[in-house]
């Protein structure tokens, strides 16, 4: 396929013509500029998908049919046939003689080669891998942190986020993708989770003909702790099976660009930095080199990150292990070995109940009535890993799952740390050595630890790890006989057990069991026996490949000595990102709510130059037990402010943050959870075990998933929060809970002043009837009774009796100045229950202490006898949204002195300013010309009214006389500062921009707009010049839409439209105007329909000035640019990747001549 595609590239522009010679449809691809080569690509893929005369003679007829266009093309297939296909041979599939000879060596020697490479520990679980995920890729500037940096690093926490990715099988690993590229994909995953195994048994399965995308000539297994392949230079270095024909096969896959080859590199993260940056593998992986043959990755997580940027990335897949279940399963199956015994200790133990078993297979207790005692063990290494929430989360980890049962086995309890359970596993291990070799008459039950080895084991043990250190350093992980000459002879012997042999390519090797048992015994040299232990962790301790290794020296060293400071109280801005609210947000929402800037969802913003939150220090805390460092790191964090919004945490990730928050002693200001899963709430709930009050919480904001009410519960009861103010909390994905009870516990708070609670996606559970209404009055009497809360929003899905409690509490309550009840219109709610007779009433003419009230029910909801006739409550803000008509009628005649107007359906403004005539905020939509004229006109005397927003609802609203209206109103208003201009389906009228542009040339007092303008060369120009003289502006968001003349027009035909004009005209328009507007704080530009993958020459360099322009402006604070729906088209490479390239120049720059002023965030969409 890439060479037929090679030699038909100079005659890209004839696809159509090549497209009709070979009979594949081409009605479908449209001759687009720029894109003639993906259609040439396009169209032989389903030449080779019809497989009908699919060889070099119908190619060659082709070519000759076409003489004048495909001549180019007929010379290069003549030339390449000539040297790459023996005479006899017409089918584009075949391989030389030669080629095929050696691949049937490599599947004879794969064949016999075991998936598994050693029997110590012993190993468990059906495949000895694993559970694969598909992570699904994401936009660069929204992708998840991936620079994990240690032991069970990754997304493989929970069940491992399963909801978004995809559980995959090995069979799926190599599955084509839609592109007509070669694969490349990354296979990360923790230390003993299989990865390695996971590549045999691909090899296996090629060899065996079983790999069901069987498409490869020839597969070649690399791993890069072998120091020849890492240094390799040139393709025949890959080939460790040396042959007489591997010169002639590495000549045949050069010349098709490596077409039918795939390359297996295993361990990327065991390069040192220098080779990941510049060596044979590297320049392979990056396409650089055999652009046409596929490869796979495999990487611990920590060192994946660069690799999970590449744009040519067609697959991320992660080994994530056991699931909760399947280690209780492993657990028993292990420890069991009497298989029938086994299957009924599972069966006793299976959920009988069909509902509950929708939730876990397994009871919530293991019980056994066997009398065996390995079945006892099974059963109460499972309730105590129950306990231990913590052990287990190391335990989907298939190698560390073995040897826990392994230590537990043998010990009868469970470690704390890692190192403890490595320190136990070593301990064991020279024990099974002693016992299988006996010598010096020791006993080896007698060796209590490793500290206290006899002399004839210590000092092997001690070269042992001299070794594991000096060659870890030098990142050597295989060695030769000739590398362990200088052992001494009592560790040439076996190694202690410690080590493994294997043939590779007729030569013997060694390596250790594991590479993290290198690393830790690479620890116990640099703690035991190496005289500048702090010297030797300060020197490795930005090393990636050493990190694993420096969480094993803070278990064995406690990081006791002062020197370990350093690593922990250095200043950290770990503080929430939020993109910066509007003028006219700010306006709005602070009426309502008492931080506005934080109150929204999901308004976290990332950047490369913001703190990474330093998980490896949590990691070395936690393996460290050292709580003095924990209080150490905790004051070196800015404003006890901790955000892990979009910060992806493994299990063991959040048994570490656990444990520090847990001992830090700190009233922490804010704890942005971020997301939280099921599993993950579990861990860290579990390590909250600090009930003294030095640990405390003002603020928390969390978004749960899959939970049940004993979980929150867990969560609410912490000490952690006792004293917490402020609770923000998202209930969503599908969760098991009674929203009655949740919010009884949230406002069982003693010191709550503000919560916000989203309650969607639940699962209904069954609840006897009377309990549920008895729970439901005790919640509206609790709200009633509550002297500290202030502000309250809830969200949930329907009209239910926890939202009449609400309100009915809200009612009768003398503290609560805010409620917001957000109830979104869902047709899977129907027959909508609705709110009953008299509530909203009673709310309005009851309560005297409601500043601020915001609505969302739409009319379907509200009792159809709405009849609204007092109003009491203190009202200064009133939002009234989603259809709710009958509301706004029957509520807005009785209210008067409002200073906020919220409205999503319109309404007189001449009764709106004669009832509120203080208003200072506004949002109105508009859906007929006089409705506008008769607003601006109102405006146009206005001084008291700061911020406007209308929506053009209607086409009919734009006329010449509600132009010439608005053009007054802002010519004349004086005090307005933040105008809003929306247009429901950005579709703008050119003459409406003329009188905009006018009335903004005399205005002197708007801070902020935010209008939708056609993407026009002559009003463009007209518009930004204007822009760019109104010094007084500081916030700017230009939408530009379509013009009246593309209304019509396809999706396709706007882009081919839109594209172009956005890159030269868009882009230095805008650059232009920050070059004359020295003032502009935040700007937002959207430009939607553009193509994401095109790209001219003259385009870079426009996009390079306006980045240049960015990071030199005086006063630019944010800027946001969105070029597509956000779901559907992330922002352009060519966006993306310029802004990657340019960033470190830019910032110098800026810190170099604007040394003071922080650096501008730049968003793409």
């Amino acid at each position: 396929m890439a060479a037929v595609t090679k030699i038909f590239t100079p005659s890209a522009s004839h696809y159509m013509l090549v497209g009709a010679g070979l009979n594949v449809n081409v009605s479908d691809l449209m001759p687009i500029p720029g894109t003639a080569e993906n259609c040439l690509i396009i169209v032989f893929e389903r030449w080779f998908d019809a497989n009908k005369g699919v060889n070099w003679d119908t190619l060659i007829k082709l070519c000759d049919d076409f003489a004048d266009q495909l001549g180019k093309a007929k010379s290069n297939l003549l030339a390449y046939i000539g040297q790459s296909i023996p005479d006899n041979v017409t089918s584009i599939s075949s391989i030389p003689d030669d080629v095929q000879g050696y691949a049937d060596n490599m599947r004879k020697y794969y064949k016999h080669q075991p998936i598994v490479a050693t029997d110590w520990p012993p190993r468990i679980g059906k495949d000895f891998f694993g559970r694969l995920a598909l992570v699904e890729k994401q936009e660069s500037s929204t992708q998840v942190e991936s620079a994990w940096h240690l032991l069970l690093r990754g997304q493989v926490d929970e069940i491992v986020k399963l909801t978004e990715n995809k559980e995959i099988s090995v069979e799926d690993v190599l599955q084509p993708t839609d592109s007509s590229l070669s694969l490349r994909i990354v296979i990360d995953g923790s230390p003993g989770i299989g990865k390695t195994t996971l590549c045999r048994k691909l090899l296996n399965m090629w060899s065996n003909g079983t790999l069901v995308h069987q498409q490869y000539d020839l597969v070649l297994y690399c791993p890069l702790r072998d120091s020849k392949i890492a240094t390799a230079t040139i393709l025949a270095d890959l080939f460790e099976y040396k042959s007489s024909k591997v010169s002639k096969v590495v000549d045949w896959l050069s010349d098709r660009d490596g077409e039918g080859l795939l390359i297996i590199f295993d361990g990327w993260d065991e390069l040192s930095e220098q080779l990941r940056q510049s060596s044979l593998a590297a320049s392979i992986i990056h396409r650089k080199q055999l652009d046409q043959c596929s490869v796979i990755v495999t990487s611990r997580s920590y060192a994946s990150s660069s690799l999970l940027k590449m744009d040519t990335l067609s697959r991320h897949v992660q080994v994530i292990g056991f699931s909760k279940e399947e280690i209780s399963t492993v657990i028993i199956q292990t420890l069991q070995k009497d298989t029938k015994l086994a299957q009924e200790l599972i069966d006793e133990n299976t959920e009988q109940d069909e509902w509950l078993l929708k939730f876990a297979k397994y009871k919530s207790h293991f019980t056994t009535t066997q009398s065996s005692i390995d079945s006892q063990l099974a059963v109460k290494l499972i309730n105590d890993l129950k306990v231990r929430n913590d052990v287990q989360s190391l335990c989907y980890v298939p190698l560390v799952c073995s040897m826990v049962i392994l230590v537990y086995k043998e010990e009868g309890h469970l470690p704390t740390t890692l190192t403890q359970l490595y320190e136990n596993f070593i301990l064991q291990t020279i024990r099974r050595h002693v016992a299988i070799k006996p010598r010096h008459d020791i006993d080896p039950y007698t060796l209590g630890s490793l500290s206290s080895l006899p002399s004839q084991l210590a000092k092997p043990l001690q070269e042992m790890c001299q070794l594991a250190y000096t060659n870890l350093a030098n990142t050597t992980m295989t060695f030769s006989s000739h590398q362990l000459q200088s052992l001494s002879e009592a560790v040439k012997e076996d190694y202690l057990g410690l080590m493994t042999t294997f043939m590779e390519y007729s030569k013997k090797k060694y390596q250790f069991l594991h590479l993290s048992i290198q690393e830790f015994l690479a620890a116990w040299w640099i703690a035991k026996h190496d005289k500048k232990t702090e010297e030797v962790f300060k020197n490795h301790f930005d090393y990636d490949h050493f990190r694993m290794c420096l969480s094993f020296v803070a278990g064995l060293t406690h990081l006791e000595h002062e020197s370990y400071q350093q690593y922990f109280n250095k200043q950290l801005d770990l503080q929430c990102k939020r993109e910066p609210l509007s003028g006219f947000e700010t306006c709005h929402l602070s009426y309502f709510y008492q931080t506005p800037a934080e109150i929204r969802q999901y308004n976290h913003i990332s950047s490369d130059y913001f703190d990474n939150v330093p998980i490896l220090l949590f990691q070395l805390l936690y393996e460290s037990q050292n709580t003095t460092l924990c209080q150490v790191l905790a004051q070196s964090i800015n404003n006890h402010s901790l955000c892990l919004d979009r910060v992806s945490l493994s299990l063991f990730d959040w048994l570490c943050l656990s444990y520090c928050i847990n001992n830090s002693n700190t009233t922490w200001n804010l704890l942005d959870l971020g997301k939280v899963p099921n599993q993950s709430l579990s861990v860290f709930t579990a390590g909250l075990t600090n009930n003294s009050l030095q640990t405390q919480c003002k603020r928390l904001e969390v978004v749960l998933g899959e939970h049940t009410d004993e979980l929150i519960h867990k969560l609410l009861q912490s000490s952690l929060l006792y004293n917490i103010q402020e609770c923000y909390c998202v209930l969503g994905y599908q969760g098991q809970y009674i929203p009655c009870l949740v919010l009884l516990q949230f406002l069982n708070l003693p010191q709550l002043k503000i919560l916000h609670l989203i309650m969607t996606d639940h699962t209904k559970l069954t609840v006897d009837k009377t309990y549920y209404r008895d729970k439901c009055t005790e919640l509206e009497k609790c709200i009633e009774m509550n002297s500290t809360l202030q502000e309250i929003k809830i969200q949930n899905n329907e009209i239910t009796s926890t939202i009449i409690s609400v309100i009915r509490g809200v009612t009768r309550n003398k503290t609560i100045t805010s409620l917001t009840l957000d109830v979104p219109f869902d047709l899977i709610f129907f027959p909508f229950p609705s709110l009953p007779d008299g509530v909203i009433e009673q709310l309005l003419k009851n309560n005297n202490t409601l500043q601020a009230l915001s609505l969302n029910i739409d009319d379907l909801l509200l009792p159809s006898s709405l009849n609204i006739v007092e109003v009491n409550t203190p009202l200064t803000a009133l939002e009234i949204r989603r259809w709710s008509s009958k509301l706004i009628t029957s509520l807005l005649p009785h209210i008067k002195g409002l200073h906020c107007l919220i409205l999503d359906e319109p309404y007189p403004p001449y009764l709106l300013f004669l009832s509120h005539p203080s208003l200072h905020t506004l949002t109105l939509p508009l859906d007929t010309a006089e409705s506008a004229i008769e607003l601006f006109t109102i405006l146009q005397t206005n001084a008291t009214l700061k911020a406007l927003s209308v929506e053009i609802k209607e086409e009919r609203v734009y006329t010449s006389s509600m132009g010439s209206s608005l053009q007054d109103m802002i010519t004349q208003n004086q005090t307005l500062k933040y105008l809003e201009i929306h247009n429901k389906w950005y579709i703008i009228f050119r003459s409406f921009l003329s009188f905009l542009t006018t009335g903004l040339r005399h205005n002197p007092s708007l801070q902020q707009l935010s209008v939708s303008i056609p993407l026009n060369e002559r009003i463009r120009i007209n518009f930004i010049n204007v822009i760019s003289q109104i010094n007084n502006l500081k916030e700017l968001n230009v939408n530009f839409g379509l013009d009246k003349s593309c209304s019509n027009c396809s999706e396709e035909e706007k882009r081919q439209v839109r594209t172009p004009l956005f890159y030269e005209q868009v882009l230095p328009a805008v650059t232009n105007m920050l070059q004359s507007h020295t003032n502009i704080r935040l700007l937002r530009i959207e430009c939607w329909y553009i193509y994401y993958k095109s790209s001219q020459p003259n385009w870079m360099k426009l996009v390079q000035h306006l980045y240049a322009t960015i990071f030199i402006h005086p006063s630019l604070e944010y800027i946001e640019i969105k070029t597509g729906r956000p779901v559907m088209y992330p922002a352009p490479p060519l966006l993306v990747d310029t802004l990657k390239d340019q960033k470190k120049t830019l910032i110098d720059r800026h810190r170099k001549e604007q040394p003071h002023k922080p650096l501008p965030i730049v968003v793409l969409r």
